[in-house]
């Protein structure tokens, strides 16, 4: 990851984060690694997504912050595949039909989403319950997989 200010790249941010096993580059692993390294090592950085209880670092995909002042103005993620490659394209099959929310009004039983929030996956539980798992809006956070009060009378957890 390559942090700049206007006067080019700050090369004392700027950091290799190596991924040495195909479970933490599956795509909904590395994201939170990286955020928890931009975290912890970078100070004047954070990752993660904006949610109404702050900052969170997720699964599937983060946010950069620069702190006011630092005078950063970019980030580049660049991504550099030394071996394996085609193997763990090959083993990175989807086991879930959408990142939740995607698609959260067409959820009927037997649908698995992805919960960014939390990195697992889980199925939509049979009708009558199926009905709490569609939401009309993107957000439905008394049921929310894996996250909302309600959550485990809509949804069954799949993966851990």
């Amino acid at each position: 990851m390559t942090f700049y200010d206007m006067q080019g790249e700050l090369v004392d941010l700027s950091f290799e984060y190596p991924i040495s096993s195909s479970d933490q580059g599956e795509p909904h692993n590395w994201p939170r690694s990286v955020a928890e390294h931009i975290n912890v090592h970078i100070p004047l950085v954070k990752a993660g997504k904006m949610t109404e209880q702050g900052l969170v670092v997720a699964y599937r995909s983060n946010q950069i912050y620069a702190l006011e002042g630092s005078g950063i103005t970019q980030v580049k993620v660049a991504f550099n595949c030394i071996a394996k490659c085609k193997e763990r394209v090959q083993d990175s099959l989807q086991d879930y039909d959408y990142v939740y929310p995607q698609a959260c009004s067409d959820y009927s039983a037997g649908v698995k989403v992805l919960q960014p929030k939390t990195g697992h996956i889980y199925m939509c539980k049979p009708w009558p319950f199926s009905e709490f798992c569609r939401v009309k809006d993107s957000h439905n956070p008394l049921f929310e997989p894996g996250v909302g009060k309600s959550w485990a009378m809509a949804w069954q957890q799949v993966s851990h």
